[in-house]
């Protein structure tokens, strides 16, 4: 692979970067949480007496922002090699970026980074606004789980005859036996890196979803004893931006995944050996998925934009059994009330097209009476609008727009669009409107902005 060396070479010092910024970011993480959870069981007789969102809301800042900084490094990582590849070298990354807890987490970092990509379209507004919500979700669902971790162990100590006192006394013991102290925080990295590398991959993709000038990707693996035998084999595979592979195989792959892709220009691919590109080609994903081995690592499979733009049925479940709903959804409203706008106006003058509304009146008949009504009103003079999260298919959560027509004095006409994707109603619904009462709850209604 000697014609891929320079990139190797700078994949290194990009995750070098990464990896020092992860440090210096999950040692903040660390000593935040781990000291607000000390001082949370002094404070309080019983475990249940405890303000989890008060004790867990400084985490919860750190650890979004955390996401966020490594969202935009990937961003200029792309940015980088793509000017580069242009002949026209810019060094975007190379000055260190210093991170600093205050009241906005890691703003200077975050600004110094949007400083060096493409922030002005509508698509990177999209990407940003889910992503956003993907950080504040993953961040809350781990607060709890972090918390309950400690609970668990707190209350086993008592039930085995230790007094509250003892059990204080040894809480950072029982904070490094969890893996939640600054001495041992295991548990915490895992989920913390697991995390950061996802949304350091999705904001490589964010910059080369639409730039023309990529039209390759290449695979880069860390080859080291840690390294996977599916990322070996995978190491140096070419195939072009647009090839389904990558819906399957874009890093992360699994669990302490430490892949990335790079970025390679017509000009780039057709520079590289014969034998390479054919190597490369003959590379099979339901081959990888077949054997034995590589089968049972490949343990993410979603699409970068899926990933980026949905949260996974087992994060969203646990939100739900957290009572998070609202408090995620009121965030996500809070900080992209102009890509919601944006959204909203674009329905309007899209309109419903007749395929969409043919297609919902043979799928709810009860619709047909209402035709007329449903094309003239339905998008563009709802009832309301409402902001909320709709199950996908294939268990995933989507963070939808739901356009409410009244139909009569009991039911509705609902239109289903993605929040932060292209213009597209993905069905309509013939719905009771008490049905639609009881939802209401982890909705917001997009006329006023409070939640209902």
């Amino acid at each position: 692979m000697s014609a891929l060396t320079h990139l190797d070479q700078k994949e290194t010092d990009n995750l070098i970067k990464l990896q020092r910024l992860e440090n210096e970011a999950l040692s903040f993480t660390v000593k935040s949480l781990s000291r607000e959870l000390e001082a949370a069981f002094k404070a309080h007789s019983t475990p249940d007496d405890i303000d989890i969102t008060q004790v867990t809301h400084p985490y919860t800042n750190i650890y979004a922002a955390s996401m966020m900084v490594s969202w935009l490094l990937g961003q200029a990582h792309v940015q980088n090699a793509i000017t580069e590849a242009e002949d026209k070298p810019v060094e975007l990354t190379y000055a260190p970026i210093y991170l600093a807890v205050d009241d906005v987490p890691f703003q200077e970092a975050m600004d110094a980074l949007k400083a060096m990509v493409p922030t002005d379209t509508k698509e990177y507004r999209q990407m940003e606004a889910a992503m956003k919500l993907r950080a504040f979700t993953v961040a809350n669902v781990s607060s709890i789980d972090a918390v309950n971790r400690v609970k668990k162990r707190y209350e086993d100590a008592l039930g085995s005859g230790a007094s509250r006192s003892e059990t204080l006394g040894n809480i950072r013991q029982l904070l490094e036996q969890e893996g939640l102290s600054e001495a041992n925080p295991y548990w915490l990295e895992l989920h913390y890196r697991n995390n950061m590398m996802t949304a350091y991959n999705s904001g490589r993709w964010t910059q080369i979803a639409n730039n023309d000038l990529v039209e390759f990707l290449v695979y880069s693996s860390v080859l080291d004893s840690g390294t996977t035998e599916l990322c070996r084999k995978l190491d140096g595979v070419i195939k072009p931006k647009d090839d389904p592979f990558w819906e399957r195989f874009y890093p992360p792959n699994h669990h302490k995944c430490r892949a990335t892709v790079s970025v390679l220009s017509r000009k780039q691919y057709d520079a590289l050996p014969a034998s390479m590109r054919r190597a490369s080609e003959q590379v099979s994903g339901k081959a990888l998925d077949k054997d034995a081995i590589t089968g049972k690592e490949h343990q993410f499979t979603s699409s970068p934009l899926v990933s980026m733009k949905t949260l996974p049925a087992s994060m969203m479940q646990r939100a739900q059994e957290y009572s998070l709903t609202q408090s995620i959804l009121n965030y996500s409203y809070a900080q992209s009330q102009r890509v919601l706008k944006e959204q909203t106006k674009a329905v309007t003058k899209q309109g419903l097209s007749a395929a969409t509304l043919s297609k919902a009146l043979t799928q709810s008949p009860e619709l047909e009476p209402f035709r007329e009504m449903i094309q003239e009103k339905l998008l563009s003079q709802p009832d309301a609008i409402w902001y909320g999260l709709d199950q996908m298919a294939d268990g995933a959560w989507l963070p939808v727009l739901t356009y409410q027509l009244v139909l009569d004095d009991q039911h509705s006409a609902l239109a289903l669009v993605a929040a932060f994707d292209e213009v597209m109603v993905n069905n309509i619904h013939f719905s009771r409107q008490s049905e639609w009462d009881k939802r209401l709850a982890d909705h917001i209604n997009m006329s006023d902005g409070r939640q209902k």
